[in-house]
């Protein structure tokens, strides 16, 4: 079996079309839907109910999303562990983030540490939500940066694990701009097909924020339609832009977007909700330079940087 079928299994259960799948894994369509059917064949089974718009898993589908998940992650951390040990360099701190916090939160996070703690070398990894805590929990990350939101249950053994709120971000809700530079959409005057947006997939933390404000909507609220959904952010930031959709983004993610005219925040706030940072470690941690950098967090969250993502309607 090619383990490429995995992640194109994965990207496919996210995306539900085959079209957009194979664009994200820079194949064919022809090519991938192979790929998929050669998976199946060796597999004994269908994993995708191909009847359905967009395709969804199939029984057996759902239980293989697990297995392929935990294989392809455990290749992974075994082939960065291999490097690791063939170069000779071990990094102090194994830290995990989501990507949109990886991308633009955690560098300068890491620097305003260093400032205050010493130098130290750092491996960045970024997997989904669960993926991340399951590392800590199994002491293979040191700490791990997430967003979280009280209404919206994680459902992981907080008791394993301490945690410092960092600080708090807002998730916006964000048009991409048409041809002439204008919002594509307008919350108050939607087109009678619906505000059309990019999702986020059902396996990701977000998809629970998202269902958290469906579920505060009411028959006044205009109806928002999904074309898509993808658990990367990033991705789902480029496809909203290309497609000139909706998207809800957090602040740290949405910002240069916003700034750059590629977006612009709609429905004056109504439609965005608050989320928090943290920063997680396992109770059982033996790193010395992570008690260090914890101890200092207490005190100061090295988040200055934070303001700088504030957005406000223009």
């Amino acid at each position: 079996m090619d383990t490429n079928w995995l992640a194109d299994f994965l990207v496919l259960s996210n995306r539900g079309n085959f079209s957009q799948a194979a664009d994200e894994r820079n194949i064919t369509q022809s090519a991938f839907s192979r790929r998929i059917k050669a998976l199946e064949t060796w597999l004994g089974t269908e994993l995708f109910d191909r009847s359905s718009y967009p395709v969804t898993l199939t029984p057996e589908g759902q239980i293989f999303h697990a297995t392929a998940q935990n294989v392809l992650r455990e290749l992974e951390l075994n082939r960065v562990e291999f490097q690791r040990r063939n170069s000779g360099t071990t990094p102090d701190i194994r830290l995990a983030a989501s990507t949109s916090l990886a991308l633009s939160f955690v560098p300068e996070w890491l620097q305003q540490i260093k400032g205050a703690c010493g130098a130290f070398s750092v491996s960045l990894d970024t997997y989904d939500f669960y993926e991340m805590i399951e590392l800590l929990g199994d002491r293979k990350m040191d700490l791990v940066v997430l967003y979280s939101k009280p209404e919206v249950p994680a459902f992981f053994e907080h008791q394993a694990f301490e945690s410092i709120k960092l600080g708090e971000d807002t998730m916006h809700l964000c048009t991409a701009l048409d041809a002439k530079g204008q919002p594509a959409f307008d919350v108050d005057n939607p087109p009678r097909s619906g505000l059309e947006y990019i999702g986020y997939g059902q396996t990701g933390y977000f998809s629970k924020v998202e269902d958290l404000l469906f579920s505060t909507m009411t028959a006044q609220d205009p109806e928002f339609v999904c074309t898509s959904q993808s658990g990367t952010c990033e991705f789902m930031k480029r496809l909203a832009v290309m497609d000139q959709k909706m998207i809800w983004l957090p602040a740290c993610s949405a910002y240069e977007g916003v700034k750059s005219g590629q977006f612009a925040l709609a429905g004056n706030g109504r439609y965005d909700t608050n989320l928090d940072i943290w920063v997680y470690r396992n109770r059982e941690t033996t790193s010395a330079l992570v008690e260090t950098i914890w101890a200092h967090l207490k005190t100061d969250p090295c988040t200055s940087h934070l303001e700088r993502f504030q957005l406000s309607p223009s």
